[in-house]
C-alpha cells in the first residue's frame, strides 16, 4: 500500500457561489493552480474544503470531479470523516471506485470515541475500502486526539501508512517520529512549524495555507528536502509570519479570502462560518503581500 507522501500537499478549498451552490468550475481552476505551482498531493474534502457545511451528495459528487480533474498528475486523498462509520466507509469506498489512493479520517465528531474505538473506526475503513488511511489529529477540532494508546493498536495495521499532525505539540511529533519508525510517516499539518518538521526528518506538508501561497510553499519544501536547510530557514521565515496569523483563528475564512485577495476566487465560507470584516481583510492582505516580497527577495 505504498504511497508516495513527499512534498506539498494541499487540502483544497470548496468555491462557493454567491448563492452557497458548489462552484465546478471554481473547483477545477484550485485544482490547475495547485497542480501548476508543483505540489504533489491534492486532498478533497479536508476540512479546509469546508465538507463539514457540505451534504453526502455534494461531498460523492466533489469526490468524483476531484478524481477527474486530477488524474494521476498528483497523490489524491479523500477526505471521508463522517459522525458514523458506515458513512465514512461509504465515502472511502466511492473514493476507491474512482482512483483515490487514501482516505484521511479525523475522529468522528461529537461521538467522543474512547481510543479503542477510534482505533476500531479507522480500522474499520481500510479494510472496507482497501485503500491506505491517514488519520488526521487535530484534537482542537476534533474534541479527540489519536494518541498513543489509539496509534498503538493500529500501528501495524497495512492500512494505516500515516498519519497527519495537526495538533501544535511539537514535542509530540518527536515522540511519534520516534515511537513508529519505519511503520508510520508523519505529515507536518503544523503549518507554522513545517520547518522544524522538516528538519527533523518530515517529509511531507500537508498544508491549507498553500492554498494562498502554492509555489512558495513548494520552493521551500524542495529547499528543505534537497538538503539546503539554509535557504529553507530563510524561505520559512519570510512565510512565518503569514503562517502564524492564518493559525491564529478563523482558519478557513483567511484562506478564501487569501485567495481572493491573490486572484483565485473562491468565494467565501459557508455558514455557520461568516466572511471577513474590513479591518480583517486589510490586515490579512498586509500579511499576505508582505509574505509574497519577503519570499521574493530571496536570491
Amino acid at each position: 500500500m505504498g504511497v508516495n507522501f513527499e512534498g506539498v500537499i494541499v487540502p483544497v478549498v470548496s468555491p462557493f457561489r454567491a448563492d452557497e451552490s458548489v462552484d465546478e468550475a471554481g473547483f477545477e481552476s484550485v485544482i490547475e493552480r495547485m497542480l501548476s505551482a508543483g505540489v504533489s498531493g491534492i486532498v478533497v474534502g479536508g476540512t479546509t474544503g469546508e465538507y463539514y457545511a457540505m451534504s453526502f451528495e455534494e461531498r460523492l459528487a466533489q469526490l468524483t470531479l476531484g478524481a477527474k480533474l486530477v488524474g494521476e498528475r498528483a497523490t489524491l486523498i479523500a477526505g471521508c470523516t463522517m459522525g458514523a462509520s458506515s458513512a465514512a466507509v461509504s465515502l472511502a469506498l466511492h473514493a476507491r471506485d474512482h482512483g483515490y489512493d487514501a482516505v484521511m479520517l479525523s475522529p468522528p465528531p461529537t461521538s467522543l470515541p474512547t481510543q479503542h474505538e477510534l482505533a476500531a473506526y479507522v480500522q474499520l475503513v481500510a479494510d472496507r475500502s482497501a485503500l491506505p488511511v491517514v488519520p488526521y489529529n487535530y484534537p482542537a477540532r476534533a474534541g479527540v486526539e489519536y494518541g498513543f494508546e489509539c496509534i498503538d493498536e493500529i500501528a501495524d495495521h497495512s492500512g494505516v501508512v500515516a498519519i497527519k499532525e495537526s495538533s501544535g505539540d511539537f514535542s509530540r511529533f518527536l515522540a511519534l517520529q520516534h515511537r513508529y519508525k519505519d511503520r508510520i510517516e508523519v505529515i507536518c499539518g503544523s503549518d507554522d512549524q513545517a520547518f522544524d518538521y522538516m528538519a527533523w526528518g518530515a517529509h511531507s506538508w500537508l498544508a491549507g495555507t498553500a492554498n494562498v501561497l502554492p509555489a512558495e510553499h513548494v520552493a521551500f519544501t524542495a529547499s528543505m528536502l534537497h538538503g539546503d536547510i539554509e535557504l529553507g530557514r530563510r524561505q520559512f521565515d519570510a512565510l512565518l509570519p503569514f503562517l502564524q496569523y492564518m493559525e491564529s483563528g478563523r482558519y478557513n475564512s483567511k484562506v478564501k479570502a487569501g485567495m481572493n485577495h491573490v486572484g483565485a476566487a473562491v468565494g467565501v465560507t459557508r455558514p455557520p462560518l461568516l466572511g471577513l470584516t474590513a479591518d480583517e481583510l486589510a490586515e490579512l492582505h498586509a500579511v499576505i503581500d508582505e509574505a509574497i516580497a519577503a519570499f521574493g527577495s530571496i536570491s
